[in-house]
């Protein structure tokens, strides 16, 4: 992160390592590999590579240049070998430590692998070494009249390996998703130096989104496969200044509401719109960038100023050209400078709540930082419910940076108390770890923990990085009362290993026999939140019949619904899309315990992605239970349900299966010789 200032270490938190030097046993085969040149271990390169774009420092014992990706592998492995901790690192923005070796080891340099491989557009995908700059990318694919739609304020300098790694979103997230709905495949090295080709497609759980934003605590992205899309020549930019933030929310909601999805809806606050030096005096400023076919785009341009003058804004106006479109997004882009220029050095917090929340953790923010007068606002992705609040800060003065900290703490249990994530984009690393001890109950936790120790048992990749350490979970979970006999149930099977063969209306595999457990009676709608645009459901409801439900109501599904239950369209895969809009997932693991993942945020990469790790999984590695997905205000253009095809476990997906079922109690046929399918 380009605002700190490290000139001065003793102002900053500083983790002190005092261990032996592992690296000098393995440093003769990682030279004969990479080469004395590229592989440093001089005073100058560790001090360079023992920061990121957060406060957390640390030496690492080694620094490793990359040049050659097919090395990767082999590197890794005599890392294994050598029980050696290592850190991918490419551009080192992250917020919040993660690109820091703070139980030593080694840092893989990945700056080098920044290779564009591959630039289909009939095919319409990017091949990029993990390496590449996302501006870069941009500016490849603009040449050619298409875009890459994650793009991240950092992306002039941050990498695609990197955003995939975080979830990293930007504007247009609310449009066309974060970087895990546009990552396609991805070749993968796991912590022993495996090689693993991910593919979103295939058959059983979504490895890939599960490995890839892990953080690099599971391994790493060499090269990634990613969605472009044509560029649309008809763009409509609209500037909007309200009283308050109450106002501009309800535009937004207003704007959605009436079918419209902008390409961006990004908002600021009273106190950036100052720092920033804008003419106006506001509350807020809402910038509404739309973009689709020349026909629709005056249309809804007419209706977003309605809503704007409907909603008492205090002026608005559009551009007419590219000139005057990147003039309206000068305010926002310059916002975090502008917050910056305050103080030596800049803290900028990730956090998401639902749309409806965000006015409430908002003013709950403003009282934060007025209570302890800090230098700080807020800019905010109003359309996801996605917001930064940023602190500028003076690094030499130690009573603000005090103070700084409880404002920090105060804000996290806020998001947490107004059901929010501490993380939408910028990920957890080392900062927020005891935060997600707040976040989550014990119970989902452990099941991180198991997740991170099936696939790094020696704890090699990215140590320390993501789950607490000290932290014990206060959060207590009560499970709804009418899924409490299916504990109950699985953990007498668990007790007793017996098999419980799990389906829903039966539509897929077919199964027959007296251990099975039918979810078809779980077939309510919980929740329909028209506000939030989300749909809380049980799995065993007819997909079909939930689909002319909501379609009565002008709500829609984002997938094109099949044959069979939701949760059948969910844990088969069925359905492509669906996955991407799953926000939250109610589960219960195959030893019974009950575990919740997710909300009514549209981003969230607080933990493992567990809305990937069981979608696909066919019921194998948990029961779920109830599924939160968002809904669009209008029947998009949607991909057939895929067929259902067999799923021959790898052995990733084995261990994963003996850390979550060690008995083998839920639908075992898959991991046996000959799985029972049709």
């Amino acid at each position: 992160m380009p605002y700190f200032n490290y000139t001065n270490v003793n102002t900053i938190i500083v983790i002190l390592m005092i261990k032996l030097n592992r690296f000098d046993k393995a440093k003769k085969a990682v030279q004969k590999l990479l080469g004395v040149r590229d592989t440093l271990t001089n005073k100058t390169a560790l001090l360079l590579n023992s920061f990121d774009g957060s406060p957390v420092k640390s030496l690492p014992d080694a620094v490793l240049e990359i040049k050659d990706i097919s090395k990767l592998p082999k590197l890794i492995q005599i890392l294994d070998s050598f029980n050696i901790p290592f850190v991918p690192r490419a551009a080192g923005t992250n917020h919040d430590g993660g690109a820091v070796a703070i139980k030593g080891g080694v840092i893989l340099n990945l700056n080098h692998l920044d290779e564009i491989e591959q630039i289909n557009t009939e095919e319409k995908y990017a091949r990029v070494q993990c390496g590449t700059v996302n501006g870069n990318l941009q500016k490849a694919l603009d040449k050619l009249g298409f875009f890459y739609a994650p793009d991240p304020a950092s992306k002039e300098f941050s990498t695609v390996g990197g955003n995939a790694s975080l979830g990293a979103g930007g504007p247009k997230t609310l449009k066309y998703g974060a970087t895990s709905a546009n990552l396609l495949k991805a070749e993968f090295i796991l912590p022993d130096g495996e090689t693993l080709l991910l593919d979103k497609d295939a058959p059983g759980p979504d490895l890939l989104g599960l490995l890839v934003r892990s953080e690099g605590t599971l391994g790493l992205a060499s090269r990634l496969w990613v969605k472009i899309k044509p560029k649309n020549p008809y763009k409509k930019t609209i500037l909007a200044f309200f009283p308050d933030l109450q106002s501009t929310m309800l535009c937004v909601k207003d704007i959605i509401s009436a079918g419209i999805i902008p390409s961006a809806l990004e908002a600021m606050d009273f106190h950036t719109l100052k720092a920033a030096k804008t003419d106006v005096e506001a509350g807020a400023l809402l910038i509404i960038e739309l973009d689709g076919k020349k026909s629709e785009l005056a249309a809804q341009a007419e209706k977003v100023l309605k809503f704007c003058s409907e909603r008492k804004a205090l002026g608005a106006k559009s551009a007419d050209n590219e000139e005057q479109a990147k003039a309206l997004w000068q305010s926002r882009l310059a916002a975090a400078a502008a917050l910056a220029s305050l103080g030596t050095g800049l803290i900028s917090l990730d956090c998401a709540v639902s749309r409806s929340d965000l006015p409430r953790i908002i003013t709950e923010i403003s009282a934060i930082f007025a209570k302890y007068g800090l230098k700080a606002g807020i800019v905010f992705h109003a359309g996801d419910g996605n917001l930064h609040p940023n602190i500028a800060f003076n690094e030499n003065n130690l009573y603000e940076l005090s103070k700084i900290k409880k404002a920090v703490k105060e804000i996290h249990t806020a998001v947490c108390l107004c059901a929010g994530t501490i993380s939408a984009e910028h990920g957890i690393g080392v900062e927020k770890r005891a935060v997600m001890a707040m976040m989550f109950d014990a119970g989902t936790l452990n099941c991180f923990r198991k997740i991170k120790q099936a696939l790094d048992p020696k704890n090699l990749a990215n140590p320390d990085k993501v789950l607490p350490i000290a932290s014990v979970s206060q959060k207590i979970l009560t499970p709804p009362e009418r899924i409490k006999y299916l504990i109950e149930t699985v953990k007498k099977a668990n007790a007793e290993k017996t098999v419980l063969n799990l389906c829903g209306l039966n539509t897929k595999i077919k199964l027959k026999g007296k251990n099975n457990l039918s979810l078809k009676n779980l077939n309510k709608i919980i929740e329909v939140d028209k506000t939030n645009y989300t749909l809380t459901a049980e799995p065993g409801i007819n997909v079909k019949h939930l689909a002319e439900e909501l379609e009565k109501e002008n709500l829609f599904l984002p997938f094109a619904p099949g044959k069979g239950s939701l949760g059948g369209e969910f844990c088969s895969k069925n359905s492509p899309e669906l996955k991407d809009y799953v926000t939250a997932l109610d589960v219960i693991l195959p030893d019974g315990t009950f575990i919740q993942y997710g909300g009514k945020y549209v981003k969230n990469t607080a933990g493992y992605d567990l809305a990937a790790l069981f979608s696909g999984s066919r019921g194998a590695y948990g029961i779920v239970t109830s599924l939160t997905i968002r809904l669009l205000p209008f029947k998009p253009k949607t991909a057939k349900p895929a067929a259902f095809a067999p799923w021959r476990p790898k052995a990733v997906e084995r261990k994963l299966k003996s850390a979550l079922d060690a008995n083998n109690i839920l639908n075992p046929f898959y991991f046996e010789e000959a799985p029972h399918e049709n």
